[in-house]
């Protein structure tokens, strides 16, 4: 029996997480970022992510490289890297009012849902549902880190030596740099 693992993104959902309720001890967050981020992303493919932002609610397009490693009887019988293309959504609720404060660093929380697509010999499509974290340090306006922790679904277009190749689930985690262009 022919295994294939998606090196692309571990993930799964464990714990939506509490809103914090506290008003914000700085008057306006609104500073904090800008309309557009430009990003670095690793662990969920390696690539570029573009980001707009309208409040609390974030639209992202990005190119990627990802991989996928076929097993037959826990032996690596195959491994490709090839582009991945994704888009998703964050939404952030009232992104400044329930933004949780620790040490110098000002943490807003949402919820992620994204699609990626990856080509080549192995073309799978790769629904994800994340908690999402984004941490900006005071003071520093123009740059953020984004934390995502979901599950994703694999949906593989391809089989292999004419065998299908079955759906699978996994653990999605990915960390993100954003640098906000003024």
């Amino acid at each position: 029996m022919k295994k294939i693992l998606l090196l692309s993104a571990p993930l799964f959902l464990f714990v939506f997480p509490v809103f914090s309720q506290e008003e914000s001890k700085q008057d306006d967050l609104s500073d904090y970022g800008k309309k557009l981020s430009i990003g670095i992303s690793i662990l969920d493919g390696f690539g570029i992510p573009v980001r707009y932002y309208a409040k609390n609610h974030v639209m992202e397009a990005g190119a990627y490289v990802a991989g996928v490693a076929v097993y037959e009887n826990n032996n690596l019988i195959d491994y490709r890297t090839w582009p991945m293309f994704g888009a998703g959504y964050t939404y952030f609720g009232d992104r400044f009012l329930k933004e949780k404060r620790k040490r110098d660093k000002i943490r807003a929380h949402g919820i992620a849902v994204r699609v990626n697509q990856l080509v080549g010999s192995y073309p799978t499509t790769i629904p994800s549902l994340s908690w999402a974290m984004e941490t900006f340090r005071e003071g520093r306006k123009n740059r953020s880190f984004l934390f995502e922790l979901g599950i994703q679904y694999a949906l593989p277009n391809f089989t292999y030596n004419n065998e299908p190749v079955p759906n699978a689930v996994g653990l999605r985690l990915r960390c993100q740099w954003n640098f906000f262009l003024k």
